[in-house]
């Protein structure tokens, strides 16, 4: 670009020397922001495509989103490791000189790590929960109490959104002692039938698999379900009920979907085979009033 310009400026017209070297600067800069741009969809467009095809190769849909999670963080750390060069480069185009500031950096690095034990922690836990697997982008967790659907992994730090508030909160990945994944590989959908000590056990379960049927009559419903209904009988003595405990072992994330149409079916079936669901009731007596 310089040269251009001092052709130009020898041959045809003059040109003030430091335009020229303004103009090689700002050329400079754009050049290395172009670059830049081209470099990060580059990125992208390479980590898009090789994973989508190694996603196709995959069976188990549980080892496609851990391949997802791997592939937003391998994302974010070469981009990241780009825009670093760039920056040092546009440095460099500035006149400043990185080599005083990447010294700088090396020894802060080594006194800042001495202090740094927790996010140390914070990464290799991280690190440890993404290779092997524990949880995903989109499963269903409880984490340190807080449950809800998880929005984003990073070597540091997990985000997780509240199914019920709304609100989203950031765990660091030093903090988790333990984890429990609502939606790994499978769920169940779990009941806890209470009826009164005068019905007919036996006709009960037999009303519950007579709705299980009408359950499976629905294809979306028949979809989520992985295995047929285990009826564990008589579960417990209440106080003013028998409890009867099913299960039914559903896709991920299917459980709640087939508890809410399950549950209003057996109401369904208990009104009509006279099965009387106890509740509790209330009786107020006046003492005041005149006998």
């Amino acid at each position: 670009m310089e040269a251009l310009l001092n052709y130009i400026s020898q041959k045809f017209i003059t040109i003030d020397p430091e335009y020229i070297k303004f103009s090689v600067f700002i050329f400079d800069v754009l050049k290395c922001t172009f670059l830049f741009m081209v470099c990060m969809q580059l990125v992208k467009w390479v980590i898009e495509r090789l994973f989508k095809k190694i996603a196709i190769s995959i069976e188990s849909p549980e080892r496609v989103r851990q391949v997802l999670t791997l592939k937003t963080l391998l994302m974010h750390t070469l981009r990241g490791i780009i825009f670093a060069v760039y920056v040092g480069n546009l440095l460099s185009l500035f006149g400043i000189d990185v080599r005083p500031i990447l010294a700088t950096a090396g020894v802060m690095g080594v006194a800042i790590g001495f202090g740094a034990k927790r996010f140390v922690e914070d990464v290799i836990t991280g690190l440890m929960i993404l290779v092997e697997g524990q949880i995903r982008v989109g499963d269903y967790v409880e984490i340190q109490g807080m449950k809800g659907f998880v929005e984003k992994i990073t070597l540091n730090l997990v985000t997780v959104r509240s199914d019920v508030t709304g609100a989203i909160y950031f765990i660091r990945c030093g903090y988790i002692d333990s984890i429990m994944n609502y939606t790994m590989n499978y769920s169940f959908a779990s009941f806890y039938f209470d009826v009164a000590y005068k019905e007919n056990i036996d006709h009960v379960i037999h009303t519950i698999e007579h709705a299980y049927s009408i359950l499976c009559e629905n294809e979306e419903y028949k979809k989520l379900i992985l295995s047929d209904i285990e009826i564990f009988g008589l579960d417990k003595f209440k106080d003013s009920s028998l409890c009867i405990r099913c299960r039914i072992k559903t896709q991920p994330k299917g459980q709640w979907t087939i508890q809410r149409a399950f549950n209003k079916i057996i109401k369904e079936q208990f009104d009509a085979e006279n099965i009387e669901i106890p509740f509790n009731q209330v009786v107020v007596t006046n003492v005041n009033s005149a006998v």
